[in-house]
């Protein structure tokens, strides 16, 4: 049963890459549209920063835009524009007697590139198991070819730590209601063997 549904859920992702757009950014405001994913990324990027300023250390702030500066070049061949929900996870997928029947929550969908729907997978590890995690893959596979989003991974995952805990001190849920998450992210953070090479 777990086996069919970490396929059915592949192949729900894949059918949601397969929907090109004509840019990058948000699809309620087309004249906004990028046509460059760099512009695109490095624009969410500064954003997320700006959000942690005056609660992250500047030095760790500095590291993360060091890191951005060194491996933006992976942006160039990713796989979009495309539409991503960029909060694909086990929460907001609903599942009735064991099968996939939709996914919800599409607040922070946008046009963007394939890869960052796997940065959720990755960087939560909500498919821990490599078995269910190949099922999946093999599930996506079998509607369009899974990109190449190991190299750029510890980009997305910073990217996606450092929004988080903006979100979460700026709607003051860091220490309270959403430490967990915070903690998780900070931690992340804190381990900065990950900027010493994008492949590790």
């Amino acid at each position: 049963m777990v086996k069919c549904l970490a396929f059915e859920i592949g192949i729900a992702l894949a059918h949601l890459h397969n929907n090109q757009t004509d840019g990058y950014g948000d699809l309620t405001k087309p004249k906004t549209l990028v046509r460059e994913p760099n512009l695109y990324f490095n624009e969410k990027f500064q954003e997320e920063l700006d959000e942690c300023k005056g609660h992250l250390p500047e030095n760790l702030i500095e590291k993360c835009n060091t890191y951005l500066d060194s491996y933006q070049n992976l942006l160039a061949n990713v796989d979009g524009p495309c539409i991503v929900h960029r909060d694909f996870r086990p929460g907001n997928m609903i599942v009735w007697h064991g099968r996939l029947q939709g996914i919800i929550d599409w607040a922070s969908a946008r046009s963007g590139f394939a890869e960052q729907d796997f940065c959720s997978i990755e960087h939560f590890k909500w498919a821990p198991h490599s078995k269910y995690k190949k099922i999946l893959l093999d599930g996506y596979s079998s509607i369009r070819p899974v990109p190449n989003y190991q190299p750029i991974m510890p980009l997305l995952q910073l990217g996606r730590a450092l929004a988080l805990i903006g979100y979460t001190f700026k709607s003051k849920t860091w220490n309270n209601g959403n430490s967990d998450l915070y903690t998780f992210n900070r931690q992340f953070l804190d381990s900065f063997h990950f900027l010493v090479n994008p492949t590790q």
